[in-house]
């Protein structure tokens, strides 16, 4: 998949349509606190918290595990899951993106011959670029199967032994998938109908640890999308939307109240803006008047209110339930007087600044300005050098109370100026003058390799970021250095978590070397997960899929190559017996089909090519 898979021992397993999170194998971490985070495009959309057990393991959203907070997230493809520990150390994993869309159960005439396939379910669905083929399977799971023909709970393609009392084919290209599987009676096909169909994919094989699939993706198809177990929060589609921000009221006049505000948001997945509720408390006789505006409204009038008492205004945003919580818009009082022309706010008030946490930044805080007719819509910090030019500036916004300056030169002296903003004008407050102190600068610490996939004269290498000392991180250096001869260097953005190695030379071994860089220097060299090796060794590329006919005892299979040219494809199976031999075409593809072979089927065969590929693939056996 595109991003980077669990580093193990331990794995995370994501049930999509349950909005389900299993971490299992973390003995390490036993006894720990656990932040799990789901975000999509840098936001968080779920975030819970719970104990690691002595085993290393912990459920979100299921018996016996916590809950999400606030709200449970509809997990979709391309979701990414983080766990902090509190010993520091971190996971992570992105959902696939693979689903079903539909089952179909197929009739077959029914005849006298044994081992005739006489009804069919057909699965069929769909996956993005995040997608291996290679590491997907579907499978159906239904307990009654066991005590039937089929004699097992689970079926599934691409089965891990081979099937004799059912079959089973499929393929997976252009971003979708079909599988059909064979019975031999209708009774077992509508048992198979009547299962669970899933897909399953994963980012990483393991070579050891607690899973062999690591960063687990499982789509259940009959699961509802969405909700949350028992007692634990609704899913998005029951969440109210966010108050609005920067709400700003005041009289307008013969006995009424404006008052404007910036658009609410919803949280993910949840239902859109319908419109906005305008209330007026009236406290002497203790109730309210409203009105109602529009999802684009931005601003409302109540009229017929009392001249000279005070309201307690707020506006209320709704999506089909009423905002979690109203937004303030102070209290009023009303007058018949005609308004006062809006002025710039008044100053902000008790500004503070202290270093930052990064080496020539700083920290500044404030008191909120007061509005003056019209709302506060953003705060600008300034810092001025000796000689009056602003040499570095923050923006905020209007609610905030607090913005970091970063790029300013250790050992200067500043006067930073905090501008209140609105529609009206701009109102800076006092400076406050702050030296910028000159701390030893640290290194980032060292990145940590996750995967390493070799190619054809080249190599894939991907990382989880370092974490930055007290100055940014500004790249990656990546080295692949061969037993002779010079190093191959590759540099990466400071934001980048992989990176492409070309140029290399096949059946050559590389020594990869991994730092983070910055204006202290350079981490130390990065390293390696259980799932990524040190070493590689460029070749040719194979790929295969790969059948066994018991009937005609004919073997096909198939696949691709990264080299084209004079390239000859070795079959063997598990037992080492030859099957035979297939050539490269032009476009790397290879086909190989024997009747009468004399090698015995075995759950695996090898391939290798004579420009110094090898690859081990999955075989399936079929009547």
């Amino acid at each position: 998949m595109a991003a980077n898979p669990p580093t193990g021992p331990g794995n995370i397993e994501i049930f999509a349509k349950r909005d389900m999170v299993a971490i299992e194998g973390y003995a390490a971490q036993a006894g720990q606190k656990a932040d799990i985070t789901v975000t999509r495009g840098g936001s968080v959309i779920g975030m819970t918290s719970g104990t690691v057990d002595t085993t290393g393991f912990l459920e979100v959203n299921h018996p016996g595990g916590v809950c999400w907070g606030m709200v449970t997230p509809n997990i979709q493809g391309g979701d990414e899951v983080k766990v902090q520990f509190a010993d520091g150390s971190s996971d992570g994993a992105v959902t696939g993106s693979a689903k079903i869309d539909s089952v179909e159960k197929v009739e077959l005439p029914a005849t006298a011959a044994a081992g005739d396939v006489e009804g069919q379910v057909v699965v069929k669905g769909t996956y993005g670029e995040d997608v291996d083929p290679a590491r997907m399977e579907v499978e159906i799971v239904n307990p009654d199967m066991r005590d039937m023909g089929i004699g097992e709970r689970a079926i599934g393609w691409p089965s891990d032994d081979a099937p004799t009392t059912y079959a089973v084919e499929g393929t997976a290209a252009n971003n979708e998938f079909t599988v059909t599987y064979g019975f031999f009676s209708a009774a077992e096909r509508d048992a198979a109908f009547a299962g669970d169909p899933a897909v399953a994919t994963w980012q990483a094989d393991a070579t050891g640890g607690v899973e062999m699939q690591l960063g687990l993706t499982i789509s259940e198809f009959k699961e509802i999308d969405g909700p949350g177990f028992g007692g634990c929060p609704a899913g998005p589609t029951g969440q109210a939307a966010n108050p609005p921000a920067n709400v700003f009221a005041s009289a307008n006049g013969s006995g009424s109240i404006t008052a404007t505000w910036k658009p609410a948001t919803v949280p993910a997945d949840a239902p859109a803006i319908t419109g906005y509720k305008l209330v007026a408390k009236d406290t002497l006789l203790n109730q309210e008047v409203s009105t109602y505006v529009g999802a684009d409204a931005t601003t409302a009038t109540l009229r017929g209110l009392l001249d000279g008492q005070e309201y307690p205004v707020e506006v209320v945003a709704m999506n089909g339930q009423s905002s979690s919580t109203a937004a303030s818009g102070g209290t009023v009082r009303v007058s018949d007087a005609e308004p006062t022309a809006s002025g710039a706010p008044a100053a902000a008030s008790g500004v503070n600044v202290q270093d930052g946490s990064m080496a020539g930044s700083a920290e500044v805080t404030w008191t909120a300005a007061a509005a003056n007719g019209s709302a506060v819509t953003g705060y600008r910090v300034d810092a001025i050098a000796t000689d009056g030019t602003v040499a570095a500036k923050a923006d905020a916004g209007a609610g905030a109370t607090s913005a970091t300056v970063t790029g300013l030169t250790a050992g200067t002296e500043y006067g930073f100026v905090v501008t209140a903003i609105s529609t009206v004008g701009e109102t800076p407050a006092e400076p406050v003058q702050h030296t910028v102190g000159s701390p030893e600068l640290t290194a980032p610490t060292a990145p940590t390799v996750v995967r390493v996939v070799p190619g054809n004269g080249s190599a894939n290498v991907e990382w989880q970021s370092a974490t930055a000392g007290n100055t940014p991180i500004t790249g990656y250096v990546l080295t692949a250095t061969p037993e002779s001869g010079a190093p191959i260097n590759v540099e990466a953005a400071a934001n980048a978590t992989s990176a492409s190695l070309t140029g290399l030379t096949n059946g050559t071994t590389y020594t990869l070397n991994l730092v983070a860089t910055s204006a202290a220097g350079n981490s130390e060299p990065a390293s390696f997960g259980s799932n990524a090796s040190v070493t590689l060794t460029p070749n040719d590329q194979l790929t295969g899929t790969a059948e066994f006919r018991t009937r005609e005892r004919e073997w096909r299979v198939s696949g691709s190559a990264s080299i084209t040219t004079s390239n000859t494809i070795t079959i063997t199976n598990a037992d080492g017996a030859r099957i035979g031999t297939a050539t490269v075409g032009a476009d790397g593809a290879w086909t190989y089909r024997g009747r009468n072979s004399t090698s015995a089927y075995t759950p695996t065969i090898k391939v290798t090519s004579s420009a110094g590929g090898a690859a081990t693939i999955n075989a399936t056996s079929r009547r």
